[in-house]
């Protein structure tokens, strides 16, 4: 447990929902192993982010990359440890009926806003943030409880969370994992919390948990709003998976048909287990290890996710760039270099930008930089071919041109 207020670091990063707590510390002490809970005496500490005020819009913005659907948002209320759950009504054009969910509210639900992070750019930018860190998916929803109120009876998650706690306060109830680090696809039972920690978030306070820990949440003299931040972890068995996907690309014997009717008979474990040997004798020299890498980077890569703003400023700028024109990175778009014999490609949240191999050395100094300016990429480009680079990742949405004036300084 750790108090303090004012961040000395910038805002949407893993530094700023952990200060004061290290990153480093954090990673030895309490990542997938124990609960942390950040207590803080500045109510205003997430300041910045939707919250009270902007669960009407939430709910009724429109998802990116998504049609609309009732999944987006909906009402919960945990009834003598049962959840009773109802969607949200939507009118003839599919608008979700705010009249309905504040019925429901007053009558005791919890609005559940999901995917949060393809409706505000600034929730956007705080899950690439913690992509660029983690290299995990991070998704955002916001939990909405009257006072008085439980949504989720006790349970379990298979994903870690952190908790921002936005408005009021909530107590959490947090019992001993019955299964270590259990998978996404576990088998969900009813959970009975007896021996348990309690946690108090006010305003302000940043609480983690890792996934397996049974728990509730409940408020009491006050609402609370809260966002559930969700990392869902790529696992071991998520890159060894990815591996034996690559190798059946290669290996006749993996895409070959399980026999006919081989629910009714034995299958031979030799010819099971000389197909894992294969896999075992494929990674041992690492590159199918590293192709199974790229892909799962591949995946994190084409999350979706609300656009952050800013970008058309640029766009009106590149007709003005010169060599000592400072562009800049936004911490949000991390992204990877790869090449081939013949191409290289940098990869960014949502796009990739590919190229003759002679790039590779100015896509990496540019992967490996925040801000800099067009003169000061390698001089294995001419400045013409600097300038036409940088304007295309602009165009592309990777890079932005700082608001100074334009020209030789």
């Amino acid at each position: 447990m750790a108090t303090r207020s004012s961040p000395a670091v910038q805002p949407l990063s893993l530094d700023w929902l952990l200060h004061p707590v290290a990153e480093s510390d954090f990673f030895r002490t309490n990542w997938e192993s124990e609960p942390l809970l950040v207590e803080r005496t500045d109510p205003a500490y997430f300041a910045g982010l939707p919250g009270l005020d902007s669960i009407e819009e939430l709910i009724t913005a429109t998802s990116a990359g998504r049609t609309r659907s009732k999944e987006d948002a909906y009402l919960i209320r945990s009834e003598h440890g049962t959840p009773r759950e109802r969607g949200i009504r939507l009118d003839a054009k599919g608008i979700p009926d705010i009249q309905d969910v504040y019925g429901a509210y007053h009558d005791g639900f919890t609005v559940v806003v999901n995917r949060i992070h393809c409706r505000s750019a600034v929730i956007a930018d705080l899950s690439r943030n913690l992509e660029a860190v983690l290299h995990h998916p991070v998704g955002v929803n916001l939990y909405f409880t009257p006072k008085c109120g439980q949504g989720l009876p006790p349970h379990v998650d298979t994903h870690d969370v952190f908790i921002l706690q936005l408005h009021g306060t909530k107590k959490w109830h947090v019992g001993s994992p019955p299964k270590e680090l259990p998978l996404a696809d576990a088998e969900k039972s009813p959970v009975e919390l007896r021996d348990f920690q309690e946690f108090t978030l006010n305003p302000g306070d940043t609480f983690y948990l890792p996934r397996g820990f049974p728990h509730e949440a409940l408020t009491s003299t006050s609402s609370s709003v809260h966002l559930t931040v969700g990392i869902n972890a790529y696992r071991w068995v998520d890159l060894i998976a990815e591996a034996l996907d690559a190798l059946a690309g290669e290996d006749l014997r993996l895409r070959r048909t399980l026999p006919p009717g081989f629910l009714h008979d034995h299958l031979k474990p030799e010819h099971a287990s000389e197909l894992a040997e294969r896999l075992a004798d494929a990674l041992k020299d690492g590159a199918l290890a590293e192709l199974a890498k790229v892909r799962l980077g591949t995946r994190l890569f084409r999350g979706t996710k609300a656009m952050g703003a800013g970008n058309f400023r640029s766009l009106d700028e590149i007709s003005r760039l010169t060599e000592a024109s400072q562009v800049y990175r936004t911490p949000s778009l991390f992204c990877r270099v790869r090449s081939t014999s013949d191409e290289a490609l940098i990869e960014f949240p949502t796009n990739f930008v590919s190229g003759p191999k002679f790039l590779e050395p100015a896509l990496r100094f540019i992967a490996e930089r925040e801000r800099f300016t067009v003169r000061e990429l390698p001089d294995t480009l001419s400045v013409e071919d600097k300038l036409d680079l940088v304007s295309r990742l602009v165009r592309e949405g990777l890079l932005r041109i700082t608001q100074e004036i334009q020209g030789e300084t």
